[in-house]
């Protein structure tokens, strides 16, 4: 499994200066990154910067907006030029009311969603693409008898689209990130590494004791379901804000990481 860092988690310095970003994340020891947000930035210069620096753009949160029948083929032409190769949409529904108001919640609209993820699925794969969609707390704490958000999505998309699982979400909606990956073998491609504490929010980091992730067993999950990418995303404002809090979560990572595949080895 490889390391990549999501941008969000350090977007106001890329708003700022793309290359200094992406040089530091680098000399942090991040192997990749996951973008988030608009095209601002020619794609050549993003491909060009990455491959000069030597870090693996492994994804693109890309807006629901971006990926309708009037925008889809632009948007799939700037990552084939920018070198994208795994595609997220990073919410529907939920508080931002993305795609349906609350109002109109209810499992046909996930299942409709489902539908339309599928297709575009395939439109991607022609063009090299995968297609993957990124969960908050709403697609696992919203019950419509008993399916969710999240049951419905792995049910009805294909097995080729990426479930890509964020660990904080999922432990702020009171679900467990080690059995849901384990649950989809295969389909958690990527993994959104979020520290986060049910006492202090998002102020926190991997390695910290007040950060509720039980990483041994999410790190044993996505070993055992072919967990290819480890994305650290923190989402500290005040304590640990920007490049404090990726520098911390590399090195908690990395330290539970190197307990993790001793334990795998002896197994073997």
């Amino acid at each position: 499994m490889s390391v990549a860092l999501g941008l969000y988690s350090v977007y106001k310095e890329l708003q700022r200066d793309l290359e200094s970003t992406l040089r530091r994340v680098k000399a942090i020891g991040y192997e990749g990154v996951e973008f988030y947000g608009p095209f601002i930035h020619e794609p050549e210069k993003i491909k060009d910067l990455l491959e000069e620096i030597g870090l693996v753009n492994c994804g693109w949160h890309t807006e629901w907006k971006l990926l309708q029948a009037d925008t889809i083929d632009a948007t799939l032409d700037y990552h084939t030029r920018a070198g994208t190769t795994n595609i997220i949409i990073p919410a529907l529904g939920g508080p931002w009311q993305i795609g349906h108001k609350q109002s109109e919640d209810c499992a046909d609209v996930w299942v409709q969603y489902a539908v339309r993820i599928n297709e575009l699925a395939r439109l991607a794969e022609e063009r090299n693409f995968r297609i993957g969609y990124h969960t908050h707390a709403h697609e696992f704490n919203t019950h419509f008898g008993e399916s969710t958000p999240w049951s419905l999505l792995s049910e009805h998309t294909h097995s080729g689209i990426i479930l890509e699982l964020d660990t904080g979400n999922c432990i702020e909606a009171e679900a467990d990130p080690a059995q849901a990956i384990a649950d989809h073998p295969g389909r958690v491609q990527l993994v959104h590494c979020k520290p986060f504490s049910c006492k202090l929010g998002h102020e926190t980091f991997i390695g910290s004791a007040t950060d509720d992730n039980d990483w041994p067993a999410i790190l044993e999950a996505c070993s055992r379901s072919g967990t290819e990418w480890l994305i650290v995303e923190h989402e500290s404002e005040i304590e640990y804000p920007q490049f404090d809090g990726a520098e911390r979560c590399y090195t908690g990572l990395l330290e539970q990481l190197g307990q993790l595949r001793p334990a795998v080895d002896r197994e073997v």
